[in-house]
């Protein structure tokens, strides 16, 4: 019963984000925003989303968005003042969010550079805790798309699986 509420909440705290980015979507379409405009009033939106999201949930689908919303080339409409409040999300303690939000630095490849420090404390942090998928394993995969060095895992279970 209580996982069910739970997913109940998560579908209905995405399908909020959804609907407030569909509207502002419309909005800009009315006032015929650049498409700059349009994708840095997106990403500043949902930064300020993941940043206030009443639950783990509603923090952890605004990032995922965020990610979404960075991919492919709507990262290069992204300004630089946008692109250092993405990476003050590292700084949260949720790693699911820090999951969503180091893979949405990737998208950024060499322009997200300012993130590398930020990611290797994370790799330092999460890199030999046992789970699934960790902001760790996020970490590491944005480090390569920035091309920063990425160094080898101090965990004897992770250099197995690697």
């Amino acid at each position: 019963m209580q996982l069910q509420s739970l997913k109940t909440v998560a579908i209905m705290a995405a399908l909020s984000t959804a609907m407030l980015l569909f509207s502002m979507k419309i909005e800009a379409q009315a006032v015929k925003l650049d498409p700059q405009a349009r994708v840095k009033q997106e990403v500043d939106l949902t930064v300020t989303l993941v940043q206030i999201g009443q639950s783990s949930n509603e923090r952890y689908f605004a990032a995922m968005l965020l990610c979404v919303i960075t991919n492919g080339d709507e990262s290069k409409l992204v300004d630089d003042e946008s692109l250092r409040s993405i990476i003050t999300l590292l700084d949260m303690n949720d790693d699911a969010v820090r999951y969503w939000v180091a893979l949405c630095l990737g998208n950024f490849g060499p322009r997200a550079k300012p993130a590398v420090p930020k990611l290797l404390k994370i790799l330092d942090e999460m890199d030999c805790v046992k789970a699934a998928l960790t902001s760790a394993d996020a970490a590491r995969v944005a480090l390569k798309k920035i091309g920063a060095d990425v160094p080898p895992s101090n965990c004897e279970w992770r250099r197995k699986v690697q």
